[in-house]
């Protein structure tokens, strides 16, 4: 296992494709939780895998799964996505929520603060692992970037009815998404997280971004491309470069 952890990083920094095999894998989604222990304490933000339809008929997970995700990994209200490094690049339009007080039950109270994104998924694992689940789990979810734009306190009536979601890559007509295409929606995606992540022994800090889940496929991105997003009565957008 230490083998495969410092080949998944060897790839990643260096923008290929990760030389392992199956029997490289962790046997168990405890034992790729428990491998990846270590670099929990340097999370500045969560990506959740595995909460659609689409998803869990790839992996037949039956709960969410989840990854952490750098400092240098995250991005907040910037103008601008560097795409730089990053193996074969998808894009998915998310809810971010952010940790407030981690004692609290409620959800006005756990959560502090809500964003639009683009979750930027740039998984290192050869074809023959992707659609194992211990192995998306050992590639921190398929880790690349986290963009956040309209950030603003977080008010849990926004997350009582369904909502719908544009997304538009470049001038291509504009994808239809939304909260249903979250099993849950992007909170109870989120509240299963926090919940899991304490299963398996994980410190969560106040701060820390999570991303709930795409409201809609991803799609492969490049350097030139923008991306635009509209849901919750809100619109961003992001030039990659």
């Amino acid at each position: 296992m230490v083998e495969l952890l410092g080949e998944l990083k060897a790839a990643r920094e260096q923008g290929r494709e990760a030389e392992i095999s199956l029997t490289d894998l962790p046997k168990s989604t405890s034992e790729a939780y428990a491998w990846l222990t270590p670099q929990v304490s340097h999370a500045a933000a969560w990506k959740i895998g595995g909460a659609n339809p689409w998803s869990r008929a790839v992996f037949n997970n039956s709960e969410v799964f989840f990854g952490p995700l750098t400092a240098s990994e995250l991005l907040v209200e910037t103008a601008e996505i560097s795409l730089a490094g990053l193996y074969a690049p998808l894009a998915e339009p998310e809810v971010m929520l952010r940790l407030g007080d981690l004692e609290a039950v409620t959800p006005d109270r756990l959560f502090d603060r809500v964003g639009l994104g683009f979750e930027v998924p740039a998984s290192v694992l050869p074809g023959v692992a992707k659609g194992e689940l211990t192995g998306q789990i050992a590639d921190r979810a398929g880790a690349g970037a986290l963009w956040i734009g309209a950030v603003q306190p977080f008010a849990e009536e926004w997350f009582l009815t369904d909502f719908e979601s544009e997304f538009r890559h470049n001038c291509g007509e504009p994808i239809v998404g939304g909260s249903r295409n979250i099993i849950g929606g992007p909170l109870g995606a989120a509240r299963e997280f926090v919940q899991l992540a304490k299963t398996h022994g994980y410190v969560l800090r106040p701060g820390q971004w999570i991303a709930s889940g795409g409201l809609s496929p991803a799609v492969s991105v490049s350097p030139g491309d923008r991306l635009t997003f509209v849901a919750l009565g809100k619109t961003v957008q992001v030039e990659l470069v």
